[in-house]
């Protein structure tokens, strides 16, 4: 059985919340909300939630690019050994990795937890294209989890959310007893040499505290600053820009022209807060 067949014990309809059971061609619920499973293997629970728009598309091919060169030069290499350190080796059950692109994380996590089995969910059908291939125990789902997460309630041992916004009420929903959330949340600072030189989206400093206190009843595991100057190229430079959000409000060509005037090497800071919650 493959883990996105597996994962059906897990899966709710994002629609009703009813659980999701294998169909022809994908998933249906006793709703009969039906959802396409895609041939490059995952699973697309993209629905529309009433006065909340059409769901989110996600992040494109050039930014997941961007990205994945990022991390392969190990400019994240620090955040992924902290979210390592945070998740107990021997974990056991359901991982969920939201708005966890490509499956980056989660992968490594798989790698350290054996007994752990994954989801990957993102808006970005691209980015599950590729979370679908990333590990034998690692499901892909395309959804908005921004609106509301398609897992069932007390369902996962572990739940990531890196460098992603959502709700704290649902992540507390979908963790089990004894679970555990682990949250990136970037500094006010973090790459501060390229928001104040390009004017840039700015992380509102304080985030990190309010993201601890966010499930009241889980307790505070730890708290763990993890901070440097790194030196970039000007290619470099130009993917940590357009890696994130602000691709959609920058142009590449522009954004070289200035990063070209301060010529390289660029030194940037990463600075983020991985918070680690156990619900009681």
């Amino acid at each position: 059985m493959s883990t996105l067949d597996a994962a059906f014990d897990v899966l709710q309809c994002p629609s009703c919340g009813e659980p999701l059971s294998p169909a022809d061609g994908g998933a249906e619920c006793g709703n009969r909300h039906r959802f396409d499973r895609a041939r490059q293997g995952y699973l697309s629970l993209r629905a529309a939630h009433k006065g909340k728009g059409a769901p989110a598309t996600g992040d494109t091919p050039e930014m997941l690019e961007a990205r994945e060169r990022f991390q392969a030069d190990g400019f994240h290499d620090a955040i992924a050994e902290a979210v390592l350190e945070a998740v107990p080796e021997d974990s056991r059950g359901w991982l969920a990795d939201l708005g966890g692109g490509t499956g980056w994380y989660a992968s490594q996590v798989l790698d350290a937890s054996p007994d752990l089995r994954g989801i990957v969910l993102d808006a970005s059908a691209p980015a599950v294209r590729v979370a679908a291939r990333a590990h034998d125990r690692l499901a892909a789902v395309s959804a908005d989890v921004w609106t509301g997460i398609p897992l069932r309630d007390a369902s996962v041992a572990v739940a990531l959310r890196i460098f992603s916004p959502g709700s704290a009420a649902e992540v507390r929903r979908i963790l089990a007893p004894g679970g555990r959330a682990v949250l990136v949340v970037p500094h006010g600072d973090h790459q501060r040499e390229l928001q104040h030189g390009l004017k840039l989206m700015r992380v509102p400093a304080g985030k990190a505290e309010e993201v601890a206190a966010s499930i009241p009843d889980a307790r505070l595991v730890s708290a763990r600053e993890v901070r440097s100057r790194v030196a970039l190229s000007i290619e470099q430079a130009l993917d940590a820009v357009f890696m994130g959000p602000n691709a959609f409000h920058q142009d590449r060509e522009k954004v070289r022209a200035v990063l070209e005037e301060w010529a390289a090497p660029i030194n940037v800071t990463i600075a983020v807060t991985v918070v680690t919650l156990e619900l009681e």
